[in-house]
């Protein structure tokens, strides 16, 4: 066994520890940390790695400390939402739910991608481009922000239309690539870095699935090119 290979052993080991301690089914605690239980085993099992933001959900939710899960160093526990307001609390519990999960997400990508669009309008007029030439970029921008949202409004209307046809091959399909495509927009630069540790990911690997991912992601990035840095 390869020291990579033992530290993923002691990892799954140390998230094996913290399950049995829930006493929660395999159901109950893979839904608390937002996964389904079919993930949740790939996890502990071995296919797909324990991620930071995985452990740390598992902090917030369970009270294990996720640098304690990740590399066994530190302090094992910490008091369970000793540090979350209210609100904080409440955000959680609507982030980790199955779906509301991927519209925060969503809504969270085309905020940051908003914003770069305003900061590089203002950051031209503070460099003293013309006006109207900061307008025609700004509108660009906007524009190709618009076909983002298409690609993935179609992506919904696609599974859709295979929940409405009883298609759950289908289905699953357009939910896997629409969750794959919003994680691949939202880490960008780092996809490739983690793409290999993402459960979605690592579910759509099929030949043709696969090639729709390639597709889309390469034509989302084409058009984020045009919306700042």
């Amino acid at each position: 066994m390869t020291e990579l290979e033992q530290h993923k052993q002691e990892v799954r080991e140390r998230l094996n520890t913290v399950f049995k301690a829930s006493g929660k089914s395999s159901r109950a605690f893979s839904e608390s940390i937002g996964l389904k239980p079919t993930s949740f085993h790939k996890v502990l099992t071995g296919p797909a790695g324990l991620t930071k933001p995985l452990a740390n959900s598992i902090e917030l939710k369970h009270g294990y400390r996720a640098e304690w899960l990740l590399s066994g160093k530190g302090k094992m526990k910490v008091a369970k939402h000793n540090q979350l307001s209210p609100l904080e609390r409440c955000f959680l519990d609507v982030s980790m739910s199955s779906f509301q999960k991927w519209h925060i997400l969503e809504l969270l990508i085309f905020e940051k991608l908003n914003k770069r669009i305003a900061d590089q309008f203002w950051d031209n007029l503070r460099e003293r481009v013309d006006v109207k030439v900061g307008d025609s970029h700004r509108s660009t921008a906007q524009l190709n922000l618009d076909r983002i949202s298409q690609v993935f409004r179609e992506l919904r209307e696609e599974e859709k239309t295979c929940l409405e046809n009883h298609d759950t091959q289908g289905q699953r399909k357009y939910a896997l690539l629409t969750q794959t495509l919003l994680l691949a927009t939202y880490y960008a630069e780092e996809w490739l870095a983690v793409k290999s540790s993402c459960v979605e990911y690592q579910e759509l690997q099929t030949d043709d699935n696969l090639a729709d991912f390639e597709k889309l992601h390469a034509y989302i990035n084409s058009l984020q090119e045009d919306i700042g840095e």
